[in-house]
């Protein structure tokens, strides 16, 4: 599993990550220190306590894609 830094600054933020993770065909998680939620779900995503020091953990043969979707969203934090 390769991990994505990401930033999550509102909800729009969020509602575009989802989409993002929507389009893999394997499961995508959002790993929030100890927590790790389901990226495609809106509601797993307002479940994290902040969104500070967000990373996306996703397979080796989707990361091409989603890195390509988020960089154009501006999502990507380096």
């Amino acid at each position: 599993m390769i991990r994505i830094p990401v930033y999550l600054r509102d909800m729009y933020d969020a509602k575009h990550l989802v989409q993002a993770a929507s389009g893999c065909q394997t499961d995508v998680d959002l790993i929030c220190g100890k927590y790790i939620v389901d990226a495609k779900s809106m509601l797993g995503v307002f479940s994290l306590p902040t969104f500070d020091h967000v990373e996306l953990g996703v397979a080796e043969d989707e990361e091409k894609k989603l890195r390509e979707k988020l960089e154009s969203l501006k999502l990507i934090r380096e």
